[in-house]
């Protein structure tokens, strides 16, 4: 049987204790240890502030050590949708940002502070489900390449296979720039950039509430309370009920990801020629991938939008790798895991304040590049220096009046999301 935690656990060594003990007082308490709290923490830290990072679990805990490793992003939102919300100049920065800064913060990221994450620039094809999907990708590719300069390109069908060998998309596109990296090993040499920098993670330290006392903020954590002068929540997919306003305007969204055993490296090559990272457009959206070691093949998808036994999401999961890659109907799966991934409602992440307390979460699922790049934009934002605008201020985190935090709806959506995917295969191919 597969084990049920991330691949991406065996290679680190998870912390388990809550250590170290931690003072009464710093300049900034940051909730959640991971990319973000992470990633804000540095910044912190290098500009001169004292700062305490809390998880209630190990740090890196939750999605940041649970996705499929992709780094780079790309937009839900169409243009036109986000112009009605926000204007078309906030919607034409917003898509600029979002496909050029996160992924050139993270790779400067990654040299500057020399983190051992495996990280390599394999690009991204995203696989059309038809060809209405390619020629509308084809046709838009001009306006997308005007707002945010990108070395991208469409693939054909008759030159899909020298990327992926499978027959289920009209073609694609390719993003060279985007990566893949090592999600447990990034995460944790992440955790010690910002130890470096002076600040104090303590993970297994659950925190129970935040509230305002005089110039500053009392933290009420279970070893005791904490003075701040600022707070950053980042805790996104994992926030906590105690933080309602946060939970009205966040829901976790389970996904579900498994390994493959090991397999010959000619298979593994065979099946992916060119390296790349995978995803799909269909409401499926698988996502795929060789491991860092390139000895697996990693895959995610919709398996249940809320918690499901994990033998049935192996079976879906593995249903779905053998549809892509039908010599792999019998192989073998050492892992499946889930996780969860904090979206708003409005699929767009929001960096923001709620009666002084900062946060930064809605990633919806980009999450390796967005989340840290946001983080260091609210540590710059908490002190208040040069280089904090970013557009996503501009985003909001709104709610529904019929959600009250717990994520009632899923279930439901899941099942109206089949109703979608039945119809998405009549029109595969067309």
């Amino acid at each position: 049987m597969p084990v049920n935690t991330p691949y991406w656990w065996d290679a680190i060594e998870r912390e388990t204790d809550a250590q170290p003990e931690f003072n009464s007082e710093y300049d900034a308490v940051v909730v959640g240890a991971g990319l973000t709290g992470s990633s804000a923490a540095r910044t912190l830290a290098k500009n001169g502030a004292s700062v305490l990072v809390l998880d209630a679990e190990a740090p890196g805990h939750g999605a940041s050590t649970r996705n499929g490793g992709m780094v780079g992003e790309g937009h839900r939102v169409p243009l036109q949708v986000m112009a009605a919300r926000y204007g078309m100049d906030t919607a034409r920065d917003l898509l600029r940002e979002t496909y050029m800064e996160p992924l050139g913060f993270v790779k400067n990221l990654i040299q500057e502070e020399n983190l051992d994450c495996d990280f390599k620039t394999h690009g991204r094809f995203r696989g059309m489900w038809n060809k209405a999907e390619y020629d509308a990708t084809a046709q838009s590719l001009d306006e997308l390449r005007e707002i945010a300069p990108m070395n991208v390109e469409m693939i054909s069908p008759e030159k899909m296979k020298a990327e992926v060998n499978t027959n289920m998309y009209a073609g694609g596109l390719l993003i060279h720039d985007h990566g893949g990296l090592h999600p447990g090993k990034y995460l944790s040499s992440m955790v010690d950039a910002a130890r470096r920098a002076g600040a104090t993670v303590c993970g297994n330290t659950p925190v129970s509430g935040v509230k305002a006392t005089g110039s500053g903020f009392e933290v009420m954590t279970d070893r005791g309370p904490v003075r701040a002068g600022s707070v950053l929540m980042a805790t996104n997919g994992y926030t906590k009920k105690s933080f309602s306003w946060l939970k009205r305007r966040i829901f976790p969204v389970t996904v579900y990801v498994i390994a493959t055993e090991e397999l010959p490296p000619e298979l593994i090559e065979e099946l992916m020629p060119g390296g790349r990272m995978v995803v799909e457009t269909r409401h499926r959206h698988c996502y795929y991938r060789q491991s860092p070691d390139g000895k697996r093949i990693i895959l995610g998808a919709r398996a249940g939008l809320s918690e499901i036994p994990f033998a049935k999401a192996q079976k879906i999961l593995h249903g779905l790798l053998a549809e892509i890659f039908p010599k792999l109907k019998n192989v073998g799966i050492s892992h499946c895991w889930r996780g969860n991934t904090g979206f708003s409602f409005s699929f767009l992440p929001h960096l923001g304040q709620q009666e002084g307390v900062w946060h930064a979460m809605g990633f919806s699922g980009s999450g390796n590049g967005m989340a840290p790049y946001l983080g260091n934009k609210a540590a710059l934002n908490m002190l208040g220096v040069q280089g904090r605008e970013t557009s996503f201020t501009k985003t909001t985190l709104e709610t529904k009046f019929w959600h009250r935090g717990w994520p009632w709806f899923l279930p439901i959506a899941h099942a109206l999301y089949r109703v979608v995917d039945i119809r998405e295969n009549m029109r595969h191919l067309k």
